[in-house]
């Protein structure tokens, strides 16, 4: 497991793959998929057939073909957030990050409290070196959502990347608040411990990332405290 920041390109990555229940809205029906978290949130508002179209994209990671099915269904319903969110997210998946930048700016237009939508905004212009908007971007979801630990750890990430540790420590700690098994959280808070020299409660965020992942503690202590 590598440290929290993630590099340019690779932030959908990060989101990790998830097998799990994703329910369609409007069946009631429960189907297993391997998806990323954004795609399972956006199944979740659609019916059974255009969710299920949908995961089978994302399963064959067929970015041109999800971006062909949202631009179709935009031309039918353009004042929906869903579908200049699936555009974007295709087109973020093909590292084309300014374009995608667009499609998500008309989703938070339209329906501003998605969640999903600030996150994968604020992935994209960090993908581009964008930080300070990315930075902005997420307060934002904040705003709209306090208890989002995907937001609060992107936020995190971020500012231990500048080398603001200082401002990354209570983010990581309300990551890990709302999501006591974010294992990416307990790392990047040792990390920001680290950095600040406050050993102590380096040593505490190292054991609560030791209870969830043995494997990321050795290795944070090969990184960090092996010189």
């Amino acid at each position: 497991m590598k440290r929290a920041i993630q590099p340019p390109g690779g932030s959908f990555k990060r989101a990790g793959v998830i097998a799990g229940l994703v329910l369609c809205a409007a069946c009631a029906q429960v189907a297993m998929m391997s998806v990323t978290p954004m795609i399972a949130a956006l199944a979740s508002h659609l019916d059974q057939r255009s969710a299920s179209e949908i995961l089978e994209l994302e399963k064959k990671q067929d970015w041109p073909g999800m971006l062909k099915l949202a631009r179709v269904r935009l031309q039918r319903e353009p004042g929906r957030a869903e579908w200049w969110f699936l555009q974007g997210y295709a087109l973020a998946r093909q590292e084309q990050h300014a374009a995608a930048i667009e499609s998500y700016q008309q989703a938070i237009r339209i329906s501003p409290e998605e969640e999903a939508t600030w996150l994968a905004l604020g992935r994209s212009q960090s993908a581009l070196g964008q930080t300070e908007r990315a930075i902005q971007t997420y307060r934002q979801a904040l705003r709209y959502r306090p208890e989002s630990a995907a937001a609060y750890l992107d936020l995190a990430d971020l500012y231990l990347q500048q080398g603001r540790p200082d401002l990354a420590i209570p983010n990581y700690r309300e990551n890990v608040r709302y999501e006591p098994d974010s294992s990416l959280g307990w790392y990047g808070l040792a990390a920001a411990y680290q950095s600040t020299g406050q050993r102590e409660r380096r040593d505490e965020a190292l054991q609560g990332l030791r209870k969830l992942d043995p494997g990321a503690a050795d290795q944070f202590e090969k990184q960090y405290l092996s010189k």
